[in-house]
């Protein structure tokens, strides 16, 4: 016997307002079924690759269905984008930053349509979508009624509306395969370079209350530093570099009543990416990751605080522990006052790009200085050649030469 059954397939959304001002665009989910007793999860492999500002996100499902053929309605829900710029009308009919939105099922690809309903709210740090699907229909907002919205909001963009991507599928008897990709742009803040969610704990609303083989690959990229929360896991320890990394400690507020702060694992990835592998997953937080925003970290400091800029700068690169990609951004604001910085800072600054890839200096000072900083790995195989520089990368090495 068919049933319709409505479920949320992927809930895209910023669940945290950062008090800075900044764009939060998107964030993952699981597969949600609003009303479920027969299926079950049997495995997922998630996978996050960064490309340039914007993530890659493949999810590979294996479902079991023990009983006969479900019709189900899917929809994958989509927070508009906070703080956007965007005129309301650029805002139809997808999501101005999620592309190339794809499903397929057991071979298929299916085909959907794109509903714009009233916006949902945040409470702490969850958000709750509106009751956009009454008696069978989707409460649609056309593009006039967000217009008229928009005006009585006093013009604020990106206010009144989500989205749901909805489509129907077919649940066979046995084993079905969905495999889920699309890509968004990262979500940033004066605070944050990047921040991303994705929601785990959708995967306990099935049958089986949880995933019984769960893999995550991550991969932001060679030379990249980041922060996961520890919600769904206890320690570093349960994850494996799959290339060159290795971890350190940091602390970051967390947007509770109280404002806490948590310690969480630092990741620093030479080359390569992390993966965490569960048996039956339930799990019980959802997935953060942060990389601190740098450059404002650097205009931000306050010369009685930090003494010259030049401190800061330093502060910035090592201390704090990280890999910093922008580095044209230092030496345009670096230009300026340059004397500042003596000239053991200035063979740190120009050697950067070198210990970043792990060479092993000669000179024990810069050998010493360097295995100080909690991002570095030591690799005896690079020889310290400009072959696989960029050109951000041999700029900045001409800047502090």
């Amino acid at each position: 016997m068919k049933r319709i059954l409505i479920f949320l397939l992927c809930c895209l959304s910023a669940l945290f307002t950062f008090a800075n001002d900044g764009v939060f665009y998107a964030s993952g989910n699981q597969l949600i079924p609003i009303t479920e007793t027969d299926i079950s999860v049997k495995k997922e492999v998630l996978t996050i690759n960064r490309v340039g500002d914007h993530l890659d996100v493949t999810v590979y499902y294996e479902f079991f269905n023990p009983v006969g053929e479900k019709e189900l309605l899917v929809g994958f829900e989509a927070e508009s984008p906070y703080n956007s710029r965007l005129d309301p009308m650029e805002m139809f009919p997808r999501h101005p930053h999620i592309n190339n939105f794809k499903v397929m099922m057991n071979g298929e690809p299916l085909n959907y349509e794109i509903a714009h309903v009233k916006r949902g709210h945040h409470t702490n740090d969850n958000y709750v979508f509106s009751q956009y699907y009454v008696n069978g229909n989707f409460t649609d907002w056309t593009a006039q009624r967000i217009q008229d919205s928009l005006d009585a909001w006093h013009h604020t963009p990106g206010m009144p509306i989500d989205y749901v991507y909805h489509f129907k599928t077919k649940f066979r008897p046995g084993l079905n395969i969905i495999q889920h990709t699309y890509d968004f742009d990262l979500s940033f803040s004066q605070e944050y370079e990047f921040y991303f969610q994705y929601v785990l704990t959708a995967a306990n609303r099935w049958a089986n209350h949880q995933i019984d083989d769960f893999t995550l690959n991550i991969n932001m990229g060679d030379r990249e530093s980041f922060i996961i929360r520890p919600d769904f896991f206890k320690t570093a320890d349960e994850w494996v570099f799959t290339g060159i990394g290795k971890t350190s400690v940091d602390s970051i507020w967390v947007w509770d009543e109280d404002l806490n702060s948590m310690i969480c694992p630092n990741f620093h990835i030479q080359e390569g990416g992390l993966s965490f592998h569960k048996a039956n997953f339930h799990p019980e937080g959802e997935l953060h990751i942060y990389k601190r925003n740098y450059w404002s970290y650097f205009w931000s400091y306050k010369e009685e605080d930090y003494g010259t800029s030049s401190n800061a700068l330093m502060t910035a690169l090592s201390k704090e522990g990280y890999f910093v990609r922008r580095l044209s951004d230092f030496s345009q604001k670096s230009a300026e006052d340059s004397t500042q910085y003596t000239l053991f800072q200035r063979r740190i600054l120009k050697n950067l790009p070198f210990a970043y890839r792990g060479y092993i200096f000669k000179d024990k000072t810069l050998q010493n200085y360097f295995e100080s900083c909690a991002w570095y790995l030591p690799n005896p195989d690079y020889k310290g050649d400009m072959d696989g520089f960029s050109e951000e990368e041999k700029a900045w090495v001409e800047f502090w030469k």
